[in-house]
Order: structure tokens, then sequence, then C-alpha cells
């Protein structure tokens, strides 16, 4: 197998690839192995050092680089063909539009079966929004079109993605562990006190993420609770940052929000948090939900895409609407203020985890693409 990747860090689409083929190289079930080789674009002619390379080769996974100059530079498709056969890849696994687009441009079909797995889409301005109809074109083509959840199946079928073809697959999580330690370091790191009390956000600084309603639902928790050691931490980067700090200037909330930029490091961001916050007006399967979970964090959410597949609201999350700040810090002021409710759902949260391991996710996935080599 031959997965396409567009990454430079160990976040969205690149997690479940890595844990596959982690999974596949510890695999001894004795049925048909699988062997995972990664190809990653990269612009320009430089060495790229980072950390999914760093990753890559500490797994001893194989990888190349797709050296492009442009979005559509169509000199890389002699390059997937070129590693298609160095491979000698049965399947090629897309994760995102543009290598979606790629493989089927490149003419590789023709002998090789497609895996395109459909994350969902970031709309950040016009111009993306029409980019992301490639899909049309493209993933009607695909074997297997997979998704993260339910209601992106009916955004496939009007993609042309016939239904017989499409699976859900939710995403993995590895259960780890934040030490004392650390978690002491990082809050002297963001000039954070030991008695102050984090709600947590993790994820790309975009519209459909919400944040800016996280921002207004933190300033009227700030004023209900009348509670100085309250700061709101967000991490990770992307076109709304600005944006979202005029929020907070305007919310009178700057100095207890903390901008912590793009992280490589951001699972130490658990270790820090009373609770999590996630105010998404769109979602597949969220990593950093189940991430929250994985490190025993309450969490509140909208209930939005895969969400509700997910977590049950109060038993392991609380789910709110979206775009609706009061219901968000309501459910925070419950979380922060209630222990018992706190202990409640870090506990039952741990169902979900048990649902979701990188095995389990291995298996599921290994189903999907012995059934595609065979049809």
């Amino acid at each position: 197998m031959l997965a396409l990747l567009e990454a430079d860090s160990i976040t969205g689409t690149a997690k479940p690839v890595l844990e596959m083929a982690y999974e596949a190289q510890a695999d001894i079930s004795g049925q048909r192995r699988i062997e995972l080789s990664v190809a990653n674009f990269a612009r320009g002619r430089q060495e790229v050092d980072n950390a999914l390379t760093s990753a890559l080769r500490e797994g001893r996974i194989p990888y190349s680089l797709i050296r492009e100059k442009g979005r559509f530079d169509s000199s890389v498709l002699p390059q997937i063909r070129d590693l298609v056969k160095k491979y000698d890849a049965e399947v090629v696994w897309t994760n995102s539009v543009k290598s979606h687009f790629l493989v089927y441009e490149s003419g590789v079909l023709k002998q090789r079966k497609w895996v395109a797995f459909h994350h969902g889409y970031t709309s950040t301005d016009f111009k993306m929004s029409l980019y992301n109809q490639l899909d049309r074109v493209s993933l009607r083509k695909a074997d297997r079109v997979l998704t993260v959840c339910i209601p992106l199946v009916a955004e496939l079928e009007d993609r042309g993605v016939l239904r017989r073809r499409i699976r859900v697959q939710h995403m993995p999580v590895r259960p780890f562990i934040n030490s004392p330690e650390d978690a002491i370091a990082l809050r002297s790191e963001l000039g954070l006190t030991s008695d102050t009390k984090v709600i947590l956000s993790v994820g790309r600084m975009s519209r459909e993420k919400g944040q800016k309603h996280l921002i207004t639902a933190f300033s009227l928790l700030r004023k209900r609770l009348q509670d100085n050691r309250l700061k709101l931490v967000l991490v990770g980067e992307g076109p709304e940052r600005k944006n979202l700090e005029r929020r907070a200037a305007h919310c009178h909330v700057n100095d207890s929000v903390v901008f912590a930029g793009h992280r490589d490091d951001a699972k130490r961001f658990y270790g820090i948090a009373d609770v999590f916050a996630l105010s998404s007006y769109s979602e597949g399967t969220p990593n950093v939900l189940l991430e929250a979970m994985a490190a025993a964090v309450p969490v509140v959410a909208t209930a939005v895409g895969g969400i509700p597949e997910l977590a049950s609201d109060g038993r392991h999350a609380l789910l709110v609407p979206a775009a609706d700040p009061v219901a968000l810090a309501n459910a925070l002021s419950r979380i922060l203020q209630a222990a018992d409710l706190r202990h409640t759902l870090v506990q039952t949260a741990k169902e979900v985890v048990a649902g979701h391991t990188p095995r389990s996710y291995f298996k599921a996935m290994r189903e999907i693409f012995l059934e595609t080599i065979v049809e």
C-alpha cells in the first residue's frame, strides 16, 4: 500500500496513517500482512525535516517525497506513477482533495486499486470552496471512499459517489500520560500559575471551528464566576487568528486568552487542562476530542458532524448547539463547578477511548483494503 499525505506535522490525516503503519508492523495475526509506505508532498528541492518525517524515520516506515512547485504541478504525476511502481503498491490510499485529484489524473488506477479517505472540508474562502469541488470529478472513480462519520455520507453521494462504495470509519486514539513535572513546566512557559484554571481548545483557526463563539462564551463565563484564575488556552494557527485576537480584545478578555500557536507537542496541553472545549460548526470525527478523553479531561463540544456518534450528551461529554455562546458558557460552568460531574464524564469517556484503539482501527481498515483488492 502507498498512502499519500499533505502534512508537515502529526495532525489531522497524518495521525491515522501513522497508527496504521505502526499496527501493520506489529501485526502477528497470521493473516495477509500489510506493508504500508508513505509519500508526502513537499515544495522546492530543500531537505525536509519536520515532526512527520522524524516520526516516519523513527518508526522505520518507508517514505518518499513528491516534489512540487505549486498546488497543481503536473510534474508530480510521473512521480506518483514511479512511486506506485517503486513500492509495488496494490492499493493507493489518498487523504485530501489534492491527492484524490492527482491520483485520478495520474492514470495509476488502470492497474491499481484506490481507496480515498474523505475527512471533510475546510472552507477558508471562496477559492478553497471551489477547490473542494474537484472531489466531484475524482471521488466517483475511487474503488472505496471512506469517511469519518454518517453525516458526511450524504455529502459524498452529492458528489456522485455510489453508496455501495462508501464506508464510515472513525479515527483511532492511543492512550497517553502527561507527567505532573511536564505540566508544571508548561504552565511556567505559558505564564500560568499553579492555581490557574485552564479551558483548553486545540484546532486550526478557521471559521468552521467556531472559536469566536468560544471566546464570547469565555467572556460570559468570566463575568458569571468572577474568577480571575480562569484562562482560555487556544492551541493552533490559521487564517482566523487575527480576527480571534480582535474578538478577545472586544470582549475584554485578551489578557486571559493565551494564543499558544501551532505546536507539535499539542498533547502536552491536555496535562494542564481542567476542561476541553470544542466549538466547531462542522466536524467529522475530531482527533482532539478523542485525545482529550484519552487524557482524562472532561469535554464540552458542539453536537455537530460525527461528535454525537462518539459521545452521548451527559454521559461521555456535555454537548451543546453550534454557534451558541450562552449554551457553551453554561456547560463550561457546570463542569468547572461540579467535581462529581467531572469525575463521571472522565470515567465514562474511557468507554469511547476503548472503542477507538489503533488496533481496532487497523483491523477495520485492513478488511476494507482487502475487500477492495479482491473485488
